[in-house]
């Protein structure tokens, strides 16, 4: 009698377990691109959110990874004749800056970060402004199905 309790207490368990706590993971990995006349950039970004309802109370995880990459579209030694540059990015949910004293090479025109916080969606835009030896440009980074 003892052995089929334990046979039956053990699915019993963990039937309770699964159903008093339920997670939905949805995935935010979007790439975003875009150009202006001199650069151009690639906003890559991994995200997730977990939904958690335990006991009918919904909470939530967040967690994301992005990196934005910049490129001189011009002969790239060009790169080595500017003596100051600054580039920014803006969206919704992030933004960054990075100034680089000159001469700038293509390994500084990398920036990331990872934390928790709302991710970028599918609709976002992000702004970009590269200035460089007291020239400027601003282009838009938009998703890229």
């Amino acid at each position: 009698m003892r052995k089929i309790l334990r046979v039956l207490l053990l699915p019993v368990i963990l039937l309770l377990l699964l159903t008093s706590c339920n997670t939905e993971t949805t995935y935010f990995n979007y790439t975003f691109k875009g150009e202006g006349d001199t650069w151009s950039g690639v906003y890559k970004q991994e995200a997730n959110e977990k939904l958690i309802t335990k006991k009918n109370k919904v909470t939530s995880e967040s967690s994301k990874r992005y990196n934005l990459v910049l490129r001189y579209k011009g002969d790239q030694s060009d790169l080595e004749t500017i003596k100051q540059m600054k580039y920014t990015f803006k969206a919704k949910h992030s933004s960054g800056s990075q100034t680089i004293e000159g001469p700038v090479e293509v390994a500084m025109l990398k920036m990331g970060a990872s934390g928790n916080g709302s991710a970028e969606k599918e609709d976002s835009v992000i702004k970009v402004t590269a200035e460089w030896d007291g020239k400027s440009e601003e282009f838009e980074l938009k998703y890229e199905k």
